[in-house]
C-alpha cells in the first residue's frame, strides 16, 4: 500500500491544534488566554511532532511516550508560562483532558475532517468553540468560587494589603499606557499616601476639570490622569487612574508580579459586606 505523507500540512494541523487546547488551557485555568503564548507553545508542538515522526522508533508506543511524555509538558511550561507547580499539573492534565476531548470530537466526524486542511480548519475552530462554551457554562454553574485575590501592592516604601475579586467583566484599558485598568477603592488607596498627597488627591477626585491645578510634585510619581469608561447604567463617565510601582496579585495558587499597574479610584465602596476592595482586570495576568 502506498501513501503520500506532506510535512507542511502535518506541521499546519497539528500547530492549529496546539494552538487551540493551549487557548483552552488558559482559559479553563487562568481564565484568560495569551493569543502570543499559546502561539509560542504550538510551534514548539508542531516543530516536535514534526521531529519525532524521523525518529529512529518503530515502536508507535516510544513515540507516544516521547510525545505525551516529554513533549506535551514543555508546550504547557511554553504555552501557559506558569513557575508555580501546582498550577503547572493541574494545566498539563487540562492540556490531556482537552486533547481528549478534541480528539473524540474529530473521531465522531472522521470523513468531514479528511476532506482538505480548510475543512479541518473550520471543524477545529468549531470544535474549539465548542469547548469554550462548555469551559465558560461549567464556571456561570460553578459560581464565584475562588475569584477572591490577595493583593499587595507597593508605591515608594508604602505598602497595602488588600483583596480583590478576580472579574472577567472588567474590561478598562488606558489608552495613553497601553496598560490595563484595576479598579480600586479610594479609601483603601489612601494607604499608600502621606497626608500631603491625600490632600492633593482628595482636591482631584472632586474637580474633574481644571484638575491639572490640583497636582503637586508630590502626585507626580503617581502619574495621575483621567480616562472614560463606559458601563451598566452609565453611557460615558470618567475615571482618575494613577500609576503605582508594583502590584502583586495571588489567586489559586498563582502569584503574579505587575511592575507599573495601572488603578483606577473610585469613592464607593465595592461590595457592600466589605468582602473586596478591589476589581482585578484578567489581562493583568498576561500583561
Amino acid at each position: 500500500m502506498y501513501y503520500e505523507f506532506y510535512i507542511d500540512v502535518f506541521f499546519v494541523v497539528n500547530l492549529v491544534m496546539d494552538f487551540f487546547i493551549l487557548q483552552l488551557v488558559n482559559r479553563m485555568i487562568l481564565g484568560a488566554a495569551n493569543p502570543l503564548r499559546s502561539l509560542a507553545g504550538a510551534v514548539l508542538g508542531a516543530v516536535g511532532s514534526s521531529v519525532i515522526l524521523f525518529l529512529p522508533f518503530s515502536s508507535w508506543k516510544i513515540r507516544g511516550l516521547i510525545s505525551y511524555g516529554i513533549l506535551a509538558p514543555l508546550m504547557v511550561m511554553a504555552g501557559c508560562g506558569t513557575k508555580n507547580k501546582n498550577v503547572f499539573w493541574m494545566e498539563l492534565l487540562g492540556f490531556y483532558g482537552c486533547s481528549a476531548l478534541a480528539g473524540g470530537i474529530f473521531l465522531a466526524f472522521p470523513k468531514i475532517a479528511a476532506r482538505g486542511i480548510i475543512t479541518f480548519l473550520a471543524l477545529s475552530s468549531v470544535t474549539y468553540w465548542m469547548l469554550v462554551i462548555s469551559i465558560r457554562l461549567l464556571k456561570y454553574l460553578n459560581g464565584k468560587r475562588s475569584t477572591l485575590c490577595q493583593i499587595q501592592i507597593r508605591a515608594g516604601k508604602r505598602q497595602i494589603k488588600v483583596k480583590g475579586l478576580y472579574d472577567t467583566g472588567n474590561q478598562l484599558w488606558d489608552s495613553l499606557l497601553k496598560k490595563p485598568v484595576c479598579v480600586i477603592e479610594y479609601q483603601a488607596f489612601t494607604g499608600l499616601l502621606s497626608e500631603p498627597q491625600k490632600k492633593a488627591f482628595d482636591a482631584l477626585i472632586m474637580r474633574t476639570q481644571n484638575a491639572s491645578d490640583s497636582l503637586t510634585e508630590s502626585l507626580i510619581c503617581f502619574e495621575p490622569h483621567f480616562i472614560c469608561f463606559l458601563s451598566v447604567g452609565t453611557k460615558r463617565g470618567s475615571l482618575l487612574v494613577v500609576t503605582v510601582d508594583e502590584m502583586s496579585v495571588e489567586r489559586r495558587e498563582r502569584r503574579v508580579s505587575v511592575k507599573k499597574p495601572v488603578l483606577a479610584l473610585v469613592k464607593q465602596d465595592m461590595s457592600v459586606d466589605k468582602t473586596f476592595q478591589m476589581i482585578i482586570n484578567p489581562e493583568v495576568f498576561d500583561s
